[in-house]
């Protein structure tokens, strides 16, 4: 007998229940003798209505998903689990869904299964009933390898013109399905989706169980079963979205979180465009904020991933970021400010991708930190072709790196970089070197200074202008009562706040006003004035005012090395302003000193006083006063306190090793004493001025001026 033989065919669910009633009616021995009925039904709707027709005839239904693990509804029903279910039951009952546990078995256990339940003897009054939806074929090929094909009972089957296929689409269970998309996650929502749901043309499993399970199941009549083993598979074929990114399973990781993060909204067109705008809420991305995105702290590798495709997508307008983007398959935070800051070096023969390469790294808002070996390598590929091509090396110099700056330094004072040249490549430089316009031989002698600090050197022009205005005390005095003392001309203002910048002298002037130029605030007054002696922070200490003291602990922390702590100051300096300058209320600010500092002092044999010394010998305090006056130092009375302060950069004890103050150069002496304002209504004081005495033209009785006493000398 064949399987064609076996099956007795109905046209409808309602004939089939009269053979059903009449079967359980019989007293034919067979029909007695063995307990399982297979009903074959090709179609959903069949089954369901199937059911619903048996529940109406007081026939049981015993439901599968009973059978699980209370404590995990992902667990398996072996085939000995399901026969010794079957077995224990009793009455008429309907076994429901049997064929969407079945089909996942392998075929010597779906054999066995089958022909033990074929042969199965209950008590004579227990009839079992098997729906088998979509295992025709595999059932048919096993009717017919049956060897007790014939003894056993007819298999019943209600086929329909109706076809119904089923597509079930298994996902990993890491895949983040959307929310508007049904997916059973386990076997139990598996067993119970098919009597609760009508079945639609794609259902999505997301059980680990049943992906494991389903190697075994085979093609048939109604079900095709496809793994989608990847996120861009189920992405592109199961929700029908296309980004146009191309797929590399190294990146698989990355399109799980793109479905973590789709809204599958009927109706509504994807665009991967506005969805990389609307993840990083903006209208539109440009070079700029791409850049910025990609290196903010916040931002994630997916993040970075989105970047690259969007630009490659909507942006490439910049050749040299194209091919750097193009390659990126590193996505932490410093692989691209990395990339484009090298890979000019693979080929420096093309000046406008030079040219973009600066641009994109000036675009970055944030200083990145690259490793030492990073800088090491630019630096020699820059030095390299500066021994036959200074022009092109300082091209590829962007001003974004320290080595950079210390570069232009070095370039400048061979004469190699123009000053036109620094307001491009190292403004802040330029600022620091421009005259600041104080009509006084103070502003030439500072400028004179900046230049020997540049030099590294202690020039001819510094030592014959110290050897003029500090001869002696008679001749140190002169000038420096020519200036109002800082602390005086600060009572007399009445201002809002006070910001006491520790250590800058009027050697930083014109970066100061630069920075306060380029700012909302406006100068109301700006004057140079001058310390107490000694110029130290002990006798020139500001109280309730806010200190701001970043230039003089670096000073005090580091041996002085030529041109990095310049670089590091001018950069000190400006944030200090910066700081100062960010204010958004309405607010007038003095900002005052208390002495500033001389890198010369260096460059000087000391005069080795045989005394202990402060300041790394800028000024010696006395135990009595001290008669006999010397043109290396002047003597001073400070309080109860008598002191003897190195008159030239030549200190008293040790050379420094430092910056130094203390002494009575006018670096280290002449301090900025500038007051601003944001407020509606401002009064504009321009230029810079020194601060003199009542009187334009100072004289002095030089038989009572010389000596300790400050206030003999007024």
């Amino acid at each position: 007998m064949t399987a064609a033989e076996k099956i007795k065919s109905f046209a409808s669910v309602a004939q089939l229940l009269e053979e059903i009633q009449k079967d359980s009616q019989s007293v034919a021995v067979l029909n007695r003798r063995y307990a399982v009925r297979f009903i074959m039904l090709d179609n959903f709707n069949l089954y369901q209505e199937f059911i619903k027709e048996m529940t109406r005839l007081d026939i049981q239904v015993f439901n599968l998903e009973q059978l699980l693990d209370p404590d995990d509804k992902d667990s398996w029903i072996t085939t000995d689990t399901l026969v010794n279910a079957i077995k224990n039951l009793k009455g008429r009952i309907v076994v429901s869904p049997f064929s969407e546990i079945v089909r996942f078995y392998k075929n010597d256990k779906f054999k066995a299964l089958f022909e033990g339940m074929s042969l199965m003897e209950l008590d004579t009054t227990t009839k079992i009933y098997i729906p088998l939806i979509g295992l025709k074929h595999r059932f048919e090929n096993f009717l017919n390898t049956f060897s007790r094909i014939e003894e056993s009972q007819p298999v019943w089957a209600v086929y329909c013109t109706e076809s119904q296929p089923v597509e079930i689409d298994l996902i990993p269970n890491n895949f983040p399905c959307p929310d508007s998309i049904n997916c059973l996650r386990t076997v139990y929502d598996w067993l119970v989706f098919w009597k609760t749901h009508a079945p639609t043309e794609r259902i999505l499993c997301s059980s680990d169980t049943i992906n494991t399970y389903s190697k075994y199941s085979q093609h048939d009549n109604i079900f095709e079963i496809k793994n989608v083993e990847t996120a861009y598979s189920f992405i592109t074929q199961f929700l029908n979205i296309q980004t146009g990114v191309e797929y590399k399973a190294i990146e698989e990781c990355f399109w799980i979180q793109l479905l973590s993060r789709l809204n599958c909204r009927k109706n509504k067109a994807f665009s991967f465009k506005l969805f990389v705008e609307d993840h990083f809420n903006v209208r539109k991305l440009s070079i700029k904020n791409l850049l910025n995105k990609w290196t903010s702290p916040g931002t994630t590798e997916f993040d970075r991933w989105l970047l690259k495709h969007y630009y490659l997508h909507f942006i490439t307008d910049n050749e040299y970021l194209n091919g750097i983007i193009l390659d990126c398959v590193d996505y932490s935070s410093l692989r691209l400010f990395r990339e484009v800051a090298l890979s000019i070096f693979a080929d420096t023969n093309l000046p406008s991708q030079i040219k973009e390469r600066n641009t994109l790294l000036n675009l970055f808002e944030q200083q990145y930190k690259l490793p030492d070996s990073d800088l090491s390598e630019m630096k020699e590929h820059i030095l390299d072709i500066a021994q036959t091509d200074t022009d092109k090396a300082i091209l590829l110099c962007s001003g974004r790196f320290d080595f950079e700056k210390e570069l232009f330094i070095d370039w400048y004072k061979v004469g190699k970089l123009k000053n036109a040249d620094l307001e491009k490549l190292y403004p802040d430089f330029a600022a620091y070197l421009s005259d600041s316009s104080v009509d006084s031989w103070a502003n030439n002698y500072i400028q004179s200074y900046k230049i020997a600090k540049i030099n590294d050197r202690y020039t001819e022009e510094i030592k014959n202008l110290i050897g003029e205005k500090n001869a002696g005390e008679k001749s140190f005095y002169k000038w420096y009562y020519g200036f109002e003392l800082s602390k005086e001309l600060l009572s007399k203002e009445k201002v809002d706040t006070v910001y006491w910048l520790d250590g800058v002298g009027i050697e930083y002037l014109s970066l100061i006003i630069s920075q306060i130029r380029n700012s909302k605030f406006k100068i109301e007054k700006s004057e140079i004035t001058r310390t107490d002696i000694p110029s130290s922070t002990e006798h020139n200490s500001f109280e309730n005012v806010t200190k701001l003291d970043d230039l003089d602990k670096f000073i005090h922390s580091e041996q002085y090395k030529y041109p990095s702590s310049l670089c590091k100051e001018i950069d000190i300096v400006k944030n200090m302003l910066n700081k100062i300058l960010n204010q958004s209320v309405g607010t007038t600010i003095a900002i005052v000193s208390d002495h500033g500092l001389t890198a010369l002092s260096r460059l000087v044999d000391s005069k080795k006083y045989a005394v202990k010394a402060s300041h790394e010998g800028r000024y010696i305090k006395l135990d009595s006063e001290e008669t006999i006056e010397d043109t290396d130092y002047i003597r001073h009375k400070n309080g109860n306190d008598n002191f003897k302060v190195a008159l030239t950069h030549a200190s008293l004890n040790t050379k420094p090793v430092h910056e130094v103050h203390g002494g009575c150069t006018p670096e280290e002496i002449l301090v900025p004493f500038i007051v601003i304002s944001n407020k509606k209504s401002v009064r504009m004081v321009e230029p810079i001025s020194e601060t003199k005495q009542q009187t334009e033209n100072v004289s002095f009785d030089t038989q009572k001026k010389e000596g300790f006493e400050e206030e003999d000398l007024f």
